[in-house]
């Protein structure tokens, strides 16, 4: 079984950056590993659709397929796996269960690393949430710090 004690190191950097930056929540939004942030966050590698979600009060939460399930469950780095049979509502439900007021995604105009999420699954997001609103803010606010943290 692959060691995650690197990526746990990571993830609680993390939560210590949204804390600073008073951002609820930071939500990595991905398929078939298309976001470059899962590597290094939370380093559990998904073939369908799934979500990773830090919030600044320490929760780390995920929702995958059944497929993939298994491993990011196995990896010991969440609290809780949401399988799904609707990844869209799942992940909406799990947002405003949270209620985030400001949510860190992976989006950025100078920062490749941190610009994952396409633009079709963050409208697919955004429409999700019915008629939640909440503040975005670019990850490149804080991962280029953690990274600096956590060279290998």
């Amino acid at each position: 079984m692959k060691d995650y004690s690197y990526h746990k190191k990571v993830i609680d950097d993390v939560i210590t950056k949204l804390n600073k930056s008073d951002i609820d929540l930071y939500l990595i939004i991905t398929a078939e590993g298309c976001d470059p942030m899962t590597e290094f966050i939370p380093g559990v590698d998904t073939v369908g659709s799934s979500a990773f979600l830090f919030t600044k009060d320490g929760k780390k939460l995920a929702t995958a397929s059944s497929i993939d399930a298994q491993d990011v469950e196995e990896s010991g780095l969440f609290d809780e796996v949401r399988h799904y049979e609707n990844y869209d509502e799942t992940l909406a439900q799990m947002v405003l269960e949270l209620k985030p007021k400001k949510i860190a995604l992976d989006f950025s105009e100078g920062n490749a690393f941190c610009d994952g999420l396409t633009m079709g699954k963050y409208e697919k997001f955004v429409q999700s949430l019915g008629d939640f609103t909440f503040e975005a803010c670019s990850a490149d606010l804080f991962i280029p710090a953690v990274q600096e943290q956590n060279k290998k």
